[in-house]
């Protein structure tokens, strides 16, 4: 009885800490259209993602404007300070990577795709392996041990690259560091695993398979991996994370009935939901993909039971999600954070539910598992779905992902 009224207290102490760390939604807009997804955010606060015209056609944007600015037919997936953006773009039924760069366009050819772009102009990309370009020139990132491709996903600022790719016992994420090569991530004792980003520090993040066969958003550091959880449902993804080491996303809710997007603060994921202004409360944040080193995140959220992409602003003075250089709060305050942090983790573990057994009886049809699950974007991808290819499978492989099939 005292453990459960000790950690209520506490746990009430974190919620009252964590209720002072608000975000501001900023709707990013459309095109004209219905509906739009941010995925990147540069440090400046520009980001770029996809949305939508009048007739529905989906086009490449830079958000950060009064409103987004096309740059044609395609998605856009990663921006720089410079306002240098990577995307994709189909044409004649193949997909191109691409770099969009004040009036020019670098394309990388058909059957590649470009992920992401750093501040120093260089580019994660794929074909059939990964690739770093840099200077004109592409450095081929190789294969795991067994395995016949790659894909590349996220960059950090220093040229380490984040992707996934096939070896001999499933699908393996990765991290590349230059000069030494292609280090495989392991799972979480499933057969599966996705590295999605990377900080400068090479901690990198994801998604892999637990024993259940699920996904649950993840993260490495040497050598070693951290299962995240979820927010109650059976699969979360790890999209993006910060040189302060915080971590975005997003998790099925209990039931498996909603997405929800979340941010890792000290190895607990909190629903961002949660963290809103309540001027804000008619939102629905449903996923989280990016995060600048300033805290800002991007994703899409819902009103009204329309999608629009998202900027989240973290409003001066949040003591629990101030980067680097910000002005220090009150010593009572860092001692109310740090002890309800601390009793909140200790609470998280303790009483975080039992994934397994039962749950994969409760599993609907459109949750993912199994060793051939894999993480997904389901409104990322519109013009790969559009050439018939899987979303972030390699190009040989086309088939589509269980829960793509069901969701919009």
């Amino acid at each position: 009885m005292r453990i459960v009224l000790g950690v209520s207290v506490f746990f009430g102490m974190a919620a009252v800490a964590i209720a002072s760390t608000v975000y501001d939604i900023t709707d990013l807009g459309t095109l004209g259209g219905d509906s739009s997804v941010a995925f990147a955010v540069s440090g400046n606060g520009q980001a770029a993602g996809w949305a939508t015209d009048p007739p529905g056609n989906t086009e490449a944007v830079i958000f950060g404007g009064a409103s987004p600015q096309s740059l044609g037919a395609g998605q856009a997936t990663g921006i720089n300070s410079l306002g240098q953006v990577s995307g994709t773009v189909s044409s004649n039924g193949a997909t191109h990577g691409v770099v969009w760069s004040g009036g020019s366009v670098v394309d990388f050819g058909a059957n590649t795709s470009a992920a992401a772009i750093n501040d120093a102009g260089q580019v994660a990309g794929s074909t059939n392996h990964a690739f770093l370009y840099q200077n004109g020139a592409e450095t081929d990132l190789g294969t795991l041990a067994g395995g016949s491709w790659t894909l590349a996903e996220g960059l950090s600022g220093n040229g380490d690259v984040a992707g996934y790719g096939n070896t001999a016992a499933g699908i393996r994420g990765f991290v590349w560091m230059p000069g030494e090569g292609l280090e495989d991530l392991g799972t979480l004792g499933g057969g599966s695993s996705y590295g999605m980003a990377v900080d400068d520090s090479g901690q990198a993040v994801g998604s892999a398979a637990v024993t259940a066969g699920y996904l649950h958003a993840a993260e490495w550091l040497n050598g070693a991996a951290t299962d995240l959880g979820t927010l109650g449902g059976n699969n979360s993804y790890a999209y993006g994370i910060n040189d302060s080491g915080l971590i975005v996303g997003y998790s099925w809710t209990g039931g498996n009935a909603a997405t929800h997007g979340f941010v890792v603060l000290d190895g607990v994921m909190i629903d961002l939901n949660s963290l809103l202004s309540p001027a804000d409360s008619g939102w629905a944040i449903t996923a989280a993909y990016g995060i600048n080193d300033q805290g800002q995140i991007v994703g899409e959220a819902l009103y009204d039971g329309v999608s629009h992409a998202i900027l989240l602003n973290d409003p001066p003075g949040a003591p629990l999600f101030t980067s680097p250089g910000s002005a220090a709060p009150e010593p009572a305050t860092w001692l109310l954070s740090g002890t309800a942090t601390l009793f909140l983790l200790v609470w998280y573990r303790i009483n975080r539910p039992n994934r397994r057994g039962a749950l994969a009886d409760r599993l609907p049809a459109l949750a993912r598992s199994g060793p051939d699950a894999r993480p997904h974007r389901d409104r990322r991808q519109p013009v790969w779905r559009e050439c018939g290819g899987h979303p972030r499978a390699p190009f040989a492989d086309v088939r589509p992902a269980p829960e793509q099939a069901t969701r919009r």
